[in-house]
């Protein structure tokens, strides 16, 4: 536990400087950018003249120096402030929360589901190396790799939902539906289907090839050797040996997709119509809305961060010796 504690302590220290670097780092490409949420107003009202611009451009703060908003806007997030949504007119934070579990939900099943059957197959891949089943599955594994997410999904749509009118083609529910409790999950499951599968299918190829040569390289060491020289089954040997040891690199695997996975998640929600984070930052490069894409980028990193910090205690726990020489703080 000690161990564990000393690992969480350490890992969120040093994402501080991270998360700010990031900050600082965005603030200034945008701030390099031509245009702003104002010039996008005007734009879809049609024009206004310099003195409405200038005006609109004091309310929002936009007529202050660089380093002064800079400081501005660092200050207020250590109050947890976000800021204001200029192309919306609500806080950042509220358009956050609203469109945040969607991509949450989106992400973990698709995570969740890749994980497990990228473990399982590549398992079934590494059990025998170079058998035909074995190849097979590589063979698979890398078809699957090669196909664009977004090729993908509109696949998958045409055939399930415009052709064969299985699953509904968009949005994360039924409009108005009016459904409750186990109706309304039944629903929303229904609606996950498909953006899910042509999510998950891409990374349960990734993580089926990162097992499968896990397995491989663990196949020839000593230990294995040994437990195959004190007569242990097979199966038991592939289980509680090799998987086990070839799921360290898939575990790091995996911390290091969930940013790729929060990329692909735009397209994916764009191609579905899921009101989620990624559209939501679409909307925001769109409107030119810098406080809401500054929000939507912060808010990732922090996800990131978690994310890998998640991953981190869940590599300790398999691995004893990681974190076992980490220093007092």
């Amino acid at each position: 536990m000690n161990r564990a504690l000393r690992l969480i302590r350490r890992r969120v220290i040093s994402s501080i400087p991270v998360l700010l670097i990031v900050v600082i780092l965005t603030f200034l490409l945008l701030e390099s950018a031509s245009g702003d949420a104002v010039d996008a107003y005007l734009l879809s009202i049609g024009g206004g003249d310099a003195a409405v611009a200038r005006s609109l451009r004091q309310s929002y703060g936009l007529d202050q120096s660089t380093l002064a908003r800079l400081w501005l806007y660092v200050s207020s997030l250590a109050r947890f402030d976000l800021g204001w949504s200029v192309a919306f007119g609500r806080p950042v934070l509220d358009l956050i929360l609203e469109r945040l579990p969607n991509t949450l939900l989106l992400m973990g099943s698709a995570t969740a589901l890749s994980f497990g059957l990228g473990s399982a197959l590549g398992i079934i891949a590494g059990a025998r190396p170079e058998s035909l089943r074995d190849r097979a599955l590589s063979t698979l594994s890398l078809i699957l790799y090669a196909i664009p997410s977004f090729w993908l999904g509109l696949v998958l749509s045409i055939v399930f939902a415009v052709q064969l009118r299985w699953l509904p083609t968009s949005g994360i529910e039924t409009i108005a539906s009016g459904k409750t409790g186990l109706a309304r999950a039944a629903d929303i499951a229904t609606h996950l289907v498909l953006p899910v599968g042509a999510l998950a299918l891409i990374y349960t190829a990734l993580f089926l090839r990162v097992m499968r040569a896990g397995m491989t390289e663990v196949w020839a060491l000593d230990f294995v050797l040994f437990a195959r020289s004190k007569g242990l089954s097979r199966a038991r040997i592939v289980l509680r040996h090799v998987a086990r040891n070839a799921l360290l690199p898939l575990v790091t695997m995996l911390g290091l997709q969930s940013a790729t996975m929060l990329g692909g998640s735009v397209v994916i929600e764009s191609i579905f119509a899921i009101p989620g984070f990624g559209r939501l930052a679409q909307e925001a490069v769109g409107g030119r809305d810098s406080p809401l894409l500054m929000g939507i980028i912060v808010v990732s990193a922090v996800l990131v961060i978690c994310i890998n910090l998640a991953v981190d205690i869940v590599y300790a726990a398999l691995d004893p010796r990681v974190g076992a020489s980490e220093p007092g703080l």
